[in-house]
């Protein structure tokens, strides 16, 4: 008897020794757990999880907003309302673009290129979460469609430009989810084309691509989005843009594109060629660059930059009508786009809600 009550409380202290350590164990692979997740979290902005890819956001505002008509065009019950901005670069003035941004309450947006000021290598992966800090809340609320620029394939000097552009695109692709940045998308009666930081025009697969998706965009709005401009009045020269009229440019003539958005140069300018209109809108942040180039600006065309050289404060905004006017600090800027039906309305907007530019024109559809 005693042999017994001796075993039964050997196996009930057995019993709570291994129910303790049992607990013990479950508590710490929970502990573990969770702190893998975090630290997965803190690294997910470089990784494929691609935390702000604009596409799921983009197909909520198609399921709440467009509609087959009876003639089987898709209809929209509310006008298109987009923003164009970049060349921000880590800059601190983001912080203020974004907030007009959002006052404006664009449906999507998209960007001119440069949000990071390297992108390729190990630095890139750092300032991808830098602008995850500055930007996410915005790109969260916000679809937002990247371009691929210069500083988006820069990194290391150590690296041979061809390693950071591959792994600039990585990186790039990672953040925002596009695994090609020459990618196409619609909405309502408009398509949206961005094109690569590499010369379409040096690429036949490229022209190709862009070719067939003009032409299957036919019978719509036609927007282009890219980082190097053709036209500028800024400091950049037509060898480091992409070029007056070259065969990019006769196709968009061709197929009578509403309007090619660009960046690079930091300024904005806007200019009506061949019946397309080329708007620079590089403003988001990075250092506003001299109207080195007034001298290639035409009749109608609007712009704004620095007066003279880098160092200097002076400022200058050259509206259409040609009356200028000139100003001692830097503006930055976004740049509205609102379709509604055939009609479309620019506007460049400074980061006080003040309109510096505004045209509107209407299509046959």
């Amino acid at each position: 008897m005693i042999k017994l009550e001796k075993m039964i409380r050997i196996r009930i202290i057995m019993f709570f020794v291994l129910l303790i350590a049992f607990n013990s164990c479950k508590s710490t692979k929970t502990t573990s757990s969770k702190n893998d997740v975090v630290k997965s979290d803190q690294i997910s902005r470089i990784t494929n999880k691609a935390p702000y890819n604009p596409k799921p956001g983009m197909q909520e505002l198609r399921d709440e907003n467009e509609k087959k008509g009876s003639d089987g065009k898709v209809k929209l019950k509310k006008p298109i309302h987009f923003l164009v901005f970049g060349d921000s670069k880590g800059s601190k003035h983001l912080k203020s673009v974004l907030e007009i941004a959002d006052k404006l309450n664009p449906q999507f947006c998209l960007t001119t290129a440069d949000l990071v000021n390297k992108g390729g290598g190990d630095i890139g992966e750092k300032l991808y979460n830098d602008l995850d800090k500055d930007a996410g809340w915005f790109f969260r609320k916000y679809p937002t469609w990247p371009t691929l620029g210069n500083h988006e394939v820069g990194g290391p000097k150590s690296n041979t430009g061809q390693e950071n552009y591959d792994s600039g695109v990585k990186n790039f692709g990672d953040f925002f989810g596009l695994k090609d940045p020459l990618y196409s998308f619609t909405y309502g009666n408009a398509k949206f084309i961005a094109l690569d930081w590499i010369k379409v025009s040096n690429s036949p697969e490229r022209l190709e691509w862009l070719e067939k998706e003009l032409i299957e965009a036919q019978g719509m709005h036609i927007f282009v989005f890219k980082h190097r401009p053709y036209y500028t009045v800024g400091h950049k020269s037509y060898k480091d843009v992409a070029g007056k009229s070259t065969i990019v440019t006769e196709l968009f003539s061709k197929y009578k594109v509403d309007a090619v958005f660009s960046g690079h140069d930091h300024i904005y300018h806007r200019t009506l060629r061949d019946g397309v209109n080329y708007i620079v809108s590089a403003g988001a942040g990075a250092t506003i660059y001299d109207l080195k180039r007034e001298r290639d600006a035409i009749s109608g065309d609007a712009y704004y930059g620095r007066t003279r050289d880098m160092d200097s404060e002076e400022f200058k905004f050259h509206p259409a009508t040609g009356k200028e006017v000139f100003f001692n600090k830097p503006m930055f800027f976004v740049v509205s786009v609102k379709v509604d039906g055939g009609k479309v309305t620019f506007e460049m907007i400074d980061t006080n809600g003040k309109t510096w530019d505004k045209f509107t024109y209407k299509s046959d559809f």
